[in-house]
């Protein structure tokens, strides 16, 4: 994907996030089951929280970039797309997979090695290992996902970056 000036990026976790618990038909079991969605799959279930990831982007555009362990064994572009992400938002790529180190170290070395040390960062994730980056997570309810609570949460970071470019120059 292609990295658009100015936009805010989401560190992007799979699991917990856009990806649950969650009762549905599974064409590859051939029938209903309480599970998370996995890559053989090909897509992540929770549609609510794709939608709520939409209807940011309609009010604040943004750029992706995964941090999910999919990331190592998956395409995980056509995943997010064919679960109905809207295809006008780009997806960067991945955060970079150091072993061994927490997941908000992998953040900050994705920052540093593709120059973004000034971009607004907003991580989404069920968990809290976020190191350097902890003041830039919007935590998920691991069962839950993105609800409108995280959205509301994001739109709020998002208008202050947007208030903070405006008066800042």
């Amino acid at each position: 994907g292609k990295r658009h000036k100015n936009f805010p990026i989401i560190f992007l976790d799979f699991d917990g996030v856009v990806n649950t618990i969650y009762y549905r038909f599974y064409e590859r079991d051939n029938q209903y089951k309480f599970r998370y969605a996995n890559s053989t799959d090909g897509f992540v279930n929770n549609e609510q929280a794709i939608q709520w990831l939409n209807e940011l982007y309609r009010n604040y555009p943004f750029d992706i970039v995964i941090t999910s362990t999919w990331r190592t064994h998956c395409n995980y572009r056509r995943i997010l797309y064919n679960s109905g992400l809207n295809m006008k938002i780009s997806i960067l790529g991945c955060t970079p997979n150091i072993s061994g180190a927490k997941r908000g170290d992998e953040i900050a070395q994705w920052i540093i090695d593709n120059k973004e040390k000034n971009a607004d960062v907003i991580i989404l994730d069920d968990d809290t290992d976020m190191s350097v980056m902890k003041s830039s997570l919007v935590k998920c309810d691991p069962y839950l996902g993105f609800t409108i609570y995280q959205y509301q949460e994001c739109l709020k970071r998002m208008k202050q970056f947007e208030e903070w470019r405006i008066n800042n120059g």
